[in-house]
């Protein structure tokens, strides 16, 4: 892979309620965005908000949530933005519902504890 092409990857989430300058604490969700340009590699934080009006299907959704922080990322990095070493380079991210025709992500099959502690 080019040198100069950004790569990304979710390294982690963390869920909370964050405090709100105009009201009372929201939940939502810091994504630990990892980032990779050729030798260089950093780390950065995006603290994403799930829209009020968001669908069922769309809040149970954590694949098409990290898709849209690391979207988000790109959009960014896009024009020509550099990571500077700033924890959370970007403002809040509100995640909305999905636009018409987005598949959506097939529900999870449920495993016993066996199956989970054993990778069966």
């Amino acid at each position: 892979m080019s040198a100069d092409i950004w790569q990304a990857r979710l390294e982690g989430a963390m869920q909370a309620h964050f405090k709100q300058a105009d009201g009372p604490s929201r939940p939502g969700t810091d994504y630990k965005i990892g980032l990779k340009r050729g030798d260089q590699t950093c780390q950065i934080f995006v603290r994403a908000f799930l829209a009020d009006d968001l669908t069922p299907a769309a809040r149970a959704d954590t694949t098409y949530q990290g898709q849209t922080v690391i979207g988000y990322v790109f959009d960014r990095l896009a024009p020509g933005w550099e990571p500077t070493g700033e924890m959370f380079p970007f403002p809040a991210l509100t995640i909305l519902n999905p636009s018409p025709g987005h598949p959506a992500a097939p529900p999870q099959q449920k495993r016993g504890l066996m199956a989970r502690l054993f990778g069966r």
